[in-house]
């Protein structure tokens, strides 16, 4: 059974997915072909043989080493062990080191509170970031390329598709696409899409079978080729956790389509986020800060190596439960401690840890309460988030909460955290009464594969809802009861008009289909007006009337060239554009009537 869209000319040769992720990024692709065309027996080709790293595994580190130049010295776990080393050695002139960078690219003004760093690399200039992502992203394009060119196709033959977060506004996104021309991506917006996480696991889900949490064993799969099914994705990643939730919806044209409700939601609550909850609170307990502070600038490797064990104890701490259900960490977490450290330990200090390690030096302990408390630091906003996204789709689909509706009808846990059993049984103790929860067989490869499937064919979502009210910067008539003397304004043709008012496209909440237009019309205020630019605003509200109010904001700018019809009356010079806002971006048309020209526009989200 085929359940996409894949007819038409012009199509590429190979489709190509980059997921790039906060810890890791990795790449697959598939070749365009009948053969391919159903997606259940789809092949999907990955790449896992990434250098220093111990396993084949389809995902590298996110990590760069670079020079005083900027200049890449290694990337992914390489860069990790190269850097280790120059720093064990006292050898990090003119080297810098970034990992876990890709959420300081969210321009939220909030602190950049993530990403490691080490050398000469500043994360506190977002302009640099975007020069780091752009030279990791231009690493993994390179080593696709040459994949995909040893398979006999050309690098112009392929249709590529980049992950995104869910909770990325529209800036970020466009800042995501420039990074990503700069790495050589094709600046086409048709053959570089970008694919929302949470949409892309969708996909995985449908196509895979997965587990359920209720401890029976059974497996089971997301029925997205029936009409009404509501499942919501919980994309737990190393940055942010993604929810968004959605409803299948049938359609002649396609077997398979997806509605969004609710709005897509999530935050800074990705894995990583544990990670510095162990270093700052059991190590900087333990150790002390300026211990902890000292190991981070001289000993870093050190470090790392005391992180790969906790990364690796909390993903596989086992669960017990109470009689009543309530879940547990079974055992504690022994941390063998690298010898650097201990000798920079005080006496006291390795007394008492070898203590509370009953007797064995070397080693720090952490009880299963405390290590509860670490995963809790991120697991009980995750909760927070689920259960807020449930309370909006209950408001947004008229269900009366406690009325024994309750939302999305399956819970779909994916990312590299979803491995974590402490996740699981608290997802399930949580929700587990009320929802079906769902978990992959790898539920880290879930957006890579889906992005994968999105690439082969984009038409498969039928729809999204509005996180914001969109609209323009206009003028309108002035009216003298309510508009500003202040705001007014006398065109060429002598209407006096109130400038800076808020022309509404499309309203929050809004159900907003791919596939619809929204025409929007505009006209210069000059006849010798060789250009019109245009402003984008949003808001939360549903009825802005000025653009400068409370809560409205610039979030990009397009230019109309109209020179062909400069010196014309103004009333003979419109043009009229159309709006795409249901699309993983926002897409621009512009038509000319009195040309009868049309081209596309693009939005310049340039904020950085």
């Amino acid at each position: 059974m085929s359940g996409f869209d894949t007819s038409g000319a012009g199509r590429p040769k190979v489709v190509a997915a980059v997921d790039f992720g906060t810890h890791g990024t990795g790449f697959a692709w598939a070749v365009v072909t009948p053969l391919n065309d159903d997606p259940q027996s789809r092949r999907i080709t990955f790449y896992s043989r990434f250098p220093e790293h111990r396993v084949d595994y389809p995902k590298n580190l996110t990590a760069l080493l670079v020079d005083a130049d900027g200049t890449t010295v290694a990337w992914g776990h390489k860069a990790r062990k190269q850097w280790s080393e120059a720093s064990d050695s006292g050898r990090t002139d003119g080297l810098g080191y970034a990992y876990a960078f890709k959420m300081a690219l969210k321009d939220d003004g909030g602190p950049v509170d993530m990403p490691t760093t080490g050398g000469i690399v500043d994360l506190g200039d977002r302009g640099r970031v975007r020069e780091l992502i752009t030279a990791y992203l231009r690493e993994i394009r390179e080593l696709a390329v040459a994949q995909i060119k040893d398979a006999g196709y050309a690098e112009r033959e392929i249709r590529w598709c980049i992950t995104v977060p869910a909770i990325w506004d529209d800036e970020d996104r466009a800042a995501m696409r420039r990074a990503a021309v700069d790495a050589g991506f094709p600046d086409d917006p048709e053959r570089l899409l970008p694919s929302i996480e949470p949409e892309a696991a969708a996909l995985y889900c449908y196509l895979r079978m997965a587990d359920l949490t209720d401890g029976t064993g059974m497996r089971d799969r997301l029925q997205l080729n029936v009409d009404g099914f509501r499942f919501m994705v919980v994309d737990c990643g190393g940055g942010t956790v993604d929810i968004t939730a959605y409803e299948t919806s049938s359609d002649a044209a396609e077997l398979i389509a997806l509605r969004e409700i609710g709005v897509a939601t999530g935050g800074r609550l990705g894995s990583e986020y544990v990670n510095q909850a162990f270093r700052e609170q059991a190590l900087g307990k333990r150790l002390g800060p300026e211990l902890l502070r000292r190991l981070e600038r001289e000993h870093s490797g050190d470090l790392l190596e005391l992180s790969e064990q906790w990364e690796r104890a909390k993903t596989t701490a086992e669960v017990e439960w109470d009689e009543d259900g309530t879940p547990h960490i079974m055992d504690t977490v022994r941390i063998d401690l690298p010898v650097t450290v201990w000798q920079l330990l005080d006496e006291g200090s390795r007394a008492r840890l070898t203590e509370e390690a009953g007797g064995r030096p070397q080693r720090m302990v952490l009880a299963p309460e405390e290590v509860e408390v670490l995963l809790d630091s991120v697991v009980e906003g995750i909760l927070d988030k689920v259960e807020e996204q449930l309370a909006a789709i209950r408001r947004t689909s008229g269900e009366a909460a406690g009325a024994g509706a309750t939302g999305s009808e399956t819970l779909v846990l994916v990312g590299g955290f979803a491995k974590s059993q402490w996740l699981r049984e608290r997802m399930h103790r949580h929700f587990g009464s009320r929802h079906r929860i769902l978990v992959p067989p790898d539920p880290a490869l879930a957006v890579l594969e889906g992005a994968t499937h999105f690439a082969y064919n984009p038409r498969v979502f039928l729809s999204r809802q509005a996180k914001y009210t969109y609209g323009f910067e206009t003028s309108k008539l002035f009216e003298e009861s309510v508009d500003s003397p202040m705001r007014m304004f006398r065109d060429d043709d002598g209407d006096i008009l109130c400038v800076g008012r808020f022309a509404v496209a499309v309203r929050r909440l809004d159900s907003v289909r791919v596939k619809d237009a929204f025409p929007f019309t505009i006209l210069p205020t000059r006849e010798d007006q060789t250009e019109i630019e245009l402003r984008v605003y949003r808001t939360v509200k549903a009825e802005p009337r000025y653009v400068d109010e409370d809560g409205c904001e610039e979030i990009g700018r397009l230019t109309v060239d109209i020179g062909e019809t400069a010196g014309r009356p103004l009333r003979e010079r419109p043009i009229r554009l159309l709006f795409y806002f249901g699309r993983s971006e926002i897409e621009v048309e512009a038509f000319d009537p009195a040309t009868g020209g049309s081209h596309k526009v693009r939005v310049d989200f340039d904020r950085m």
